[in-house]
């Protein structure tokens, strides 16, 4: 059979695109702490978020090819202003997101100058705020960046740290001969249900497998797409199931769940590491590899959500001087808008207690806001079945109307469990205070740039109301 070439993509491109694209290393650290039954639950992550995401997503790119993915799916089923807010909760979720990011950047830089460092709130909170303006005000200048560069950020910053990690594991027990830090027995490896901010990882975990909604978005590239998206997809869930399991149990071999904090757990391995074979290179390699592939990422996607929320909304829904492009061709008043957002939520997430109670807490509401353009993604699915049933669908979820309910109720199920689990608060509160302020902020965050988004829409100017 002759293939056609204007599909260039194939099975194994989908799958290595997926991979790349939603693999992270600072994942692995929150799943760490929780010990021997952390496989089971990025099992769980994959099986109950990542394949009904991914055959989702394949059906409905294939059946609207529209450019804005999610956002054009929901506003073709509900109407501009529930595409909107999906837009507007992508780039909120960013909000949160930056400073997760960068406080896993400020712990790991910790390392190379001061490991005490990691734990001091004021350190963190200033390497955030002078990192992300630093980056904010570069790229208003405008930033050409080439493919190989980026290409070299995401290597050096994911796949070369992440293979040494794992190496490292395997070493530490099988030729170093130490003893493995974590019990692996079957008793252990069964997730805790005595209460539910044992289980509230699983909300991190399904988040750190979102994003397989992307590659769908380029069906008409791929090659014969009813077959090689779920294929491509199951292989996918499996593959980052594995890597994600494999940094996990190599992590907690060399050192136990509750030495392994959640944004400081890689370097708090590889010290330990380290120390007890007389390899004090290996700390700043590590340092150097993880900061470099984390401040590649925040330089290339600083403006991007930006650049998403104004090409998939309206003109007219957002104020006109912040979609006013600078000389350069930046967004410069958004973007100088964004870093004041997030210096905000900085100083209000440093009253927690602790770091890893600060990292937590920007994840939680990082998840939340990003999830929940994911509950207007299911039930428009169902929606888009019913209202549109001739629309030529390539590439369908299987097992009919029937395997489309199914498919659609399970991941709707895991989302709304990813948003409430987060409102259980994990062992690093203590006071009631404490409780109070984490409740206060995940729920409050997320709840008032909704408010915000539904009033930006609801002042929208005549013409966007006409055009709507």
């Amino acid at each position: 059979m002759t293939r056609d070439k204007t599909k260039i993509l194939r099975q194994t491109d989908l799958i290595m695109m997926n991979v790349t694209a939603i693999v992270g290393l600072r994942w692995i650290p929150m799943a760490a702490g929780y010990g021997a039954a952390a496989p089971v639950l990025w099992l769980l992550a994959a099986a109950l978020f990542f394949v009904p995401i991914g055959l989702v997503a394949a059906e409905l790119a294939t059946a609207w090819p529209d450019q804005g993915g999610v956002y054009a799916w929901v506003r073709r089923a509900f109407g501009e202003k529930w595409g909107f807010l999906t837009a507007w909760f992508y780039w909120v979720n960013n909000l949160f997101y930056y400073p997760s990011l960068l406080t896993y950047v400020a712990v790991t830089l910790a390392f190379l100058i001061d490991p005490e460092l990691a734990k001091n709130k004021l350190y963190v909170c200033a390497t955030i705020l002078v990192v992300f303006w630093g980056v904010t005000l570069f790229n208003l200048r405008g930033l050409q960046i080439g493919k190989w560069l980026i290409n070299a950020a995401a290597v050096l910053g994911t796949v070369v740290p992440g293979g040494l990690l794992i190496g490292l594991g395997v070493l530490s027990v099988a030729l170093w001969q130490r003893p493995a830090a974590t019990e692996y027995s079957l008793a252990a490896m069964v997730p805790s249900l005595s209460g539910f901010e044992n289980i509230s990882l699983l909300s991190s975990l399904m988040f750190a497998m979102a994003g397989i909604e992307v590659t769908p978005i380029m069906a008409g590239e791929t090659e014969d797409p009813p077959r090689t998206f779920p294929r491509a997809t199951l292989w996918s869930a499996l593959l980052i199931a594995l890597l994600y399991i494999a940094g996990t149990v190599a992590m907690t071999l060399m050192a136990p769940p509750e030495k392994i904090g959640s944004a400081s757990g890689i370097m708090d391995a590889v010290q330990l590491l380290a120390a007890d074979l007389g390899l004090p290179w290996l700390v700043p390699v590590m340092v150097l590899l993880i900061t470099i592939g984390s401040l590649g990422g925040i330089s290339v996607w600083v403006i991007g959500p930006i650049k998403m929320l104004f090409e998939s909304t309206k003109e007219g829904i957002l104020p006109p001087a912040l979609t006013r492009l600078n000389a350069f061709d930046m967004p410069g008043n958004a973007m100088l808008v964004q870093a004041g957002f997030i210096t905000v939520v900085t100083v209000a997430i440093s009253f927690l207690p602790t770091v890893n109670a600060f990292y937590e807490a920007l994840v939680m509401m990082c998840t939340i806001a990003y999830f929940i353009p994911y509950v207007f993604l299911f039930v428009a699915f169902l929606a888009l079945r019913r209202r549109y049933p001739d629309v030529p669908r390539p590439c369908r979820v299987p097992g009919g109307t029937l395997g489309a309910w199914a498919v659609s109720l399970t991941g709707l199920a895991s989302v709304l469990l990813a948003i409430i689990l987060p409102f259980f608060p994990g062992k690093d509160l203590t006071t009631p205070s404490d409780v109070l302020i984490y409740e206060l902020q995940i729920g409050g965050g997320p709840l008032l740039f909704g408010a915000l988004g539904l009033f930006l829409f609801a002042r929208r100017s005549p013409e966007a109301t006409s055009s709507a």
